[in-house]
């Protein structure tokens, strides 16, 4: 059977809460070859600072987002991510 997956080669994900998202990116290391650099920090919920996520993500060549959210906190990071020309995934957890 043929395999429809895809791998990427810059991903991130975030972790949304209420006020933040704890956002984590996994990239090519541009020094080793071979290798991936992950970097994980808090965003804040605020448009200007999603907008600068966007912008950064972008500027790392991130191919993928993916949102985890158990609310509908999630809506902020989809719609302006979604504004800024990314494609969102998102999961709830146990699912």
């Amino acid at each position: 059977m043929r395999s429809t997956s895809r791998s990427c080669s810059g991903v991130a994900a975030v972790d949304v809460a209420k006020a933040s998202g704890m956002v984590c990116t996994r990239v090519p290391h541009d020094a080793r070859p071979g290798r991936r650099r992950t970097q994980v920090w808090s965003v804040d919920a605020m448009t200007n600072a999603v907008l600068e996520l966007a912008g950064y993500l972008a500027a790392e060549r991130v191919e993928k987002v993916t949102l985890e959210a158990t609310s509908d906190y999630w809506r902020i990071w989809f719609y302006l991510l979604e504004a800024a020309d990314w494609t969102c995934s998102w999961s709830t957890p146990g699912t």
